[in-house]
């Protein structure tokens, strides 16, 4: 999923007490590095919106919160799905007792509206194959549910039937596939098939997606709530409720990282442990890092100029020990590049072109200066950790090497840059000095070999409408997993799944696609991950993107969060995370 000047003047608990009115008990702060993209499900493509969603609104699965890896569990779904033998129907049944929860009374006039049942989530699927909504997610289930393709081109009426979406009852589904899909239960823990009551439509209209109503454990406090500052969330009344996970559920590195005490101490305990989240906009990390400094935000990442005060060869410095402040490191299942839109004509036709600009990029510098060296160089977009990736494959266009670049840019046609336009390439934040930094840099690096660029001022909804209509020429992205699974980074590549899809290179490889789809529909084996090296591979050779690195996650906590522990794929784990407001003292 595509993963951005304050001045601290008053404490933690004015910060509070200023949201709004009324007690905010236990408050969990936690942070988003851009600003959100608006409330609605089927454009969620981001992780950050993600997040703040997924505390709100529920999905049918979602993935075991203490387990190391990431397996599914039921969640608007009373029990997994019964499957038949063919892999073509999946039949879920729905718990009765997931209800809407509306804080303003003008969807649901009681407040406690009612359950969430099958058509809400038909009309979500129906919504995604709409080409008038002009969805994010349409690329995970385009040509997969029986008659879904055929329902938008014949004009989208969501007044009639879907052959492979059935109410069985209110509360049992039933899909049916054109063709074998593994990932399918993965793709029902995304926002994109969230529940939608079609009250919520009648009642806002296309303004809906400023009042998101939902399922989960915390609600949408509007009245408290800044747009582009801060996202104010409190414990639902409605919430069905529900408990800590057992000890024993949890894998060795969580166990690890939280103590056997501490498992000991809040299995079964009722959540959501917190009674109000506060999600802050801070697009500038020296923000971010004076607020968790100050207390005032409870985990944090560590920008890259405050890194080497922080951390000497993986461990806290002294500073920190004495705080009492916790480092957590995992790796993660993504990947950072810079995409090239192959529907520009110089980008397009010219592979030598792209190559060149490969080389010219210092990879190793930018490692260094951008990450402190706490990441992996990518060597084509498959991380470690998902089948595919091949330790020993080096790209031969990683390396920084700008006397070949400039080899390879004559032999494109263009030496010295001669002949070629100044190429514009799209910011997604103005006030981030990271992000600034980064671009700067990438555009020093293409001027050394006589490749002119511009930079385009733009914030992160706005970067990423222009990628969805084919605006932007050369942008930088990552890519976080949606589900732990090579088909979803390799995705990113497949021509069909162009823009407003999640190609945002617009790449269009014929033998690229048929690897793609060789390997989709197969199984986890051996086979299919050789197909899916091959295509890794050919992906890295035709460059469309100039490949960054994969990130290890570096996370500092304050002693008082208790239970956290890292999860790179899923949403609504707010209500996992307990604070002891006494040990922070406020």
């Amino acid at each position: 999923m595509k993963n951005t000047v304050f001045i601290l003047i008053i404490g933690a608990v004015l910060l509070v007490s200023s949201c709004g009115s009324g007690d905010y008990g236990v408050v969990l702060n936690r942070y988003v590095a851009t600003k959100l993209k608006p409330f609605d499900p089927a454009k969620i493509s981001d992780r950050r919106t993600n997040q703040v969603y997924g505390d709100i609104n529920e999905h049918l699965f979602s993935f075991r919160y203490l387990a190391d890896n990431y397996f599914l569990q039921p969640e608007i779904a009373a029990s997994m799905p019964e499957v038949s033998g063919d892999g073509l129907v999946y039949t879920i049944k729905l718990r009765e007792d997931a209800f809407y929860y509306d804080s303003l009374k003008e969807v649901f006039p009681e407040g406690k509206g009612r359950a969430a049942n099958v058509h809400d989530f038909i009309l979500s699927f129906k919504r995604l194959a709409d080409p008038a909504v002009q969805a994010d997610g349409w690329w995970l289930f385009n040509g997969y549910i029986l008659g879904l393709n055929e329902w938008a081109d014949a004009g989208a009426n969501y007044a009639a039937d879907v052959e492979g979406l059935k109410a069985l009852d209110d509360f049992t589904l039933q899909l049916t596939l054109t063709k074998p899909y593994p990932q399918i239960l993965y793709t029902l823990t995304m926002p994109y098939t969230s529940p939608l009551p079609y009250e919520l439509l009648d009642t806002y209209g296309e303004e809906f997606v400023n009042f998101p109503i939902g399922t989960g454990a915390y609600y949408f406090d509007h009245l408290s709530s800044i747009p582009d500052s801060r996202y104010v969330l409190r414990k639902n009344p409605a919430w069905r409720g529900g408990r800590f996970p057992d000890a024993d559920s949890a894998g060795p590195q969580s166990a690890k990282k939280l103590g056997e005490d501490t498992l000991a101490k809040f299995e079964g305990k009722k959540l959501p442990f917190c009674d109000t989240i506060i999600w802050y906009v801070m697009e500038e990390s020296s923000v971010q890092w004076l607020k968790f400094r100050g207390g005032e935000l409870d985990f944090s990442g560590i920008p890259k100029d405050n890194y080497a005060s922080t951390v000497i060869d993986n461990a806290l410095t002294e500073e920190f020990i004495s705080d009492g402040i916790i480092l957590d490191i995992k790796p993660t299942l993504d990947v950072t590049y810079t995409f090239l839109n192959m529907d520009n004509p110089y980008f397009g036709t010219n592979k030598k072109l792209r190559q060149a600009m490969s080389m010219a990029y210092n990879h190793e510098k930018a490692l260094e200066i951008f990450y402190n060296d706490r990441a992996i160089p990518a060597q084509t977009l498959l991380p470690p950790g998902v089948g595919g990736y091949d330790p020993t494959y080096k790209n031969p266009y990683k390396t920084y090497d700008p006397d070949k670049a400039k080899r390879y840019l004559a032999e494109a046609g263009y030496p010295n840059g001669e002949g070629l336009p100044v190429f514009k390439y799209q910011m997604y934040s103005a006030s981030s000095a990271s992000h600034r930094q980064m671009v700067e840099f990438f555009i020093d690096n293409m001027k050394k070999i006589g490749i002119k660029i511009e930079a385009v001022p733009g914030d992160w909804p706005t970067f990423l409408n222009r990628i969805d209509s084919g605006e932007v020429e050369i942008g930088g992205l990552a890519w976080g997993a949606d589900y732990p699974d090579a088909q979803n980074f390799l995705q990113l590549n497949y021509g069909p799944n162009r823009s407003p899809g999640a190609n945002s290179a617009n790449f269009n490889n014929p033998r690229f696609n048929k690897l793609y789809e060789q390997g989709a529909f197969m199984q986890q084996s051996p086979k299919r991950d050789a197909i899916y090296a091959e295509a890794a591979q050919l992906a890295a050779e035709e460059t469309p993107w100039i490949l960054g690195v994969h990130r290890l996650s570096y996370t500092l906590e304050h002693p008082w969060v208790k239970t956290r522990v890292f999860r790179d794929i899923g949403s609504g784990y707010s209500k996992y995370i307990y604070v002891d407001s006494k040990e922070r003292g406020f």
